[in-house]
């Protein structure tokens, strides 16, 4: 592929500790860290922008850490995870005007040139707590949802008028019906969907499994990376085997049919999210194929700053094999300071 080059921000979201944390058609989604509180409160994050990195046109979102006293405009819900006697308990919403995030990952339904129609799902992760958190414009703050079910690293998915949240590393698969009423969009049911043979009991090591979802010609894709057991502490993990698979909801459990060809098409895989995509309309872009530019381990520190560890490579559907990326990710192909390193993103545009 060709040599990276530089997005650079409009002048008012421009700052030295702005993150991005997702994109969607042309549109890059960044946060910036409290920088008027206490140290407890810096670790969260506070303004919340998505930014045209073309146009440059930038619409806000709500705060991401609000401490006000008080629970003005405050609701709080619980709903079952349906079917019930899975016994994977309940996921708690609330929607209030108290809350502090850290964004890991943020997903859209469309543009944000649509209106109402752009839904924001945000997942946020910080020591012990684990949260989703919804937005659309017109809402003044977020809609959070919390609980036991939803706890770890997790996938999104729009698909058929429905949010799909699949935990990765087990992987669990759920789905959430969403809804508008006066407070904005809510969730309105949430049901647990089985995957035909991945139960989650027999999955030995949850870190030895990565997956991911993507909507891909109408269908919802399950993308499973498997790796090797023998070095399982060692600096870097052995991939084993990828697997791409259609959903079939038809069925209880999910049934999976492997797909071999995405006919011309290519998927794009980061840590905030997937992509499908038209090959033909990027210069050095194959078809059939899955970029991996995916964080998979903690910051490690080497010399004076913290280096993380990716899987990077290219998997052939057609006929199962890998390769790598030709250029390596660094710091200095990037052109980011020293330590200014954060998790790398696709940014797809068919303009």
């Amino acid at each position: 592929m060709r040599a990276t080059w530089r997005v650079q921000m409009p002048q008012e979201v421009a700052a030295d500790d702005v993150r991005c944390v997702g994109s969607f058609q042309g549109w890059l989604v960044g946060v910036a860290p409290v920088n008027d509180r206490g140290a407890y409160y810096r670790k969260f994050d506070g303004e919340c922008f998505m930014v045209n990195a073309f146009s440059h046109k930038v619409v806000r979102l709500p705060h991401l850490s609000t401490f006000k006293h008080g629970l003005s405009g405050y609701s709080h819900k619980a709903l079952p995870i349906i079917p019930v006697n899975n016994g994977f308990g309940e996921v708690y919403f609330t929607t209030n005007d108290t809350y502090t995030m850290s964004l890991r990952k943020v997903v859209l339904s469309a543009s944000p040139d649509s209106g109402s129609k752009c839904i924001v799902v945000a997942s946020s992760f910080h020591t012990i707590t684990h949260t989703v958190a919804l937005w659309q414009p017109g809402m003044k703050s977020w809609h959070v949802c919390d609980g036991l079910p939803i706890v770890g690293p997790k996938d999104f998915a729009f698909y058929q008028g429905k949010l799909y949240v699949l935990l990765r590393f087990i992987p669990r698969l759920y789905a959430f019906e969403l809804k508008e009423d006066d407070r904005g969009v809510v969730v309105s049911r949430v049901e647990h969907c089985g995957i035909e043979p991945l139960h989650e009991h027999r999955v030995q090591d949850p870190g030895l499994l990565s997956c991911n979802i993507v909507v891909w010609r109408g269908n919802l894709l399950l993308i499973i990376r498997r790796y090797d057991t023998t070095d399982r502490f060692g600096p870097k993990r052995a991939l084993h085997q990828v697997e791409v698979f259609a959903l079939d909801f038809s069925t209880n459990p999910c049934g999976l049919t492997e797909i071999h060809s995405f006919d011309g098409d290519s998927i794009f895989v980061d840590s905030c999210g997937c992509n499908s995509f038209p090959a033909g309309l990027y210069d050095g872009v194959e078809g059939d194929l899955v970029y991996f530019v995916d964080q998979y381990s903690k910051y490690e520190y080497e010399g004076d700053c913290f280096n993380p560890s990716y899987d990077t490579f290219v998997y052939n559907v057609r006929n199962g094999t890998t390769r790598p990326f030709a250029v390596k990710l660094s710091p200095h192909n990037f052109g980011a300071p020293r330590g200014k390193l954060d998790v790398p993103l696709w940014l797809l545009t068919s303009k």
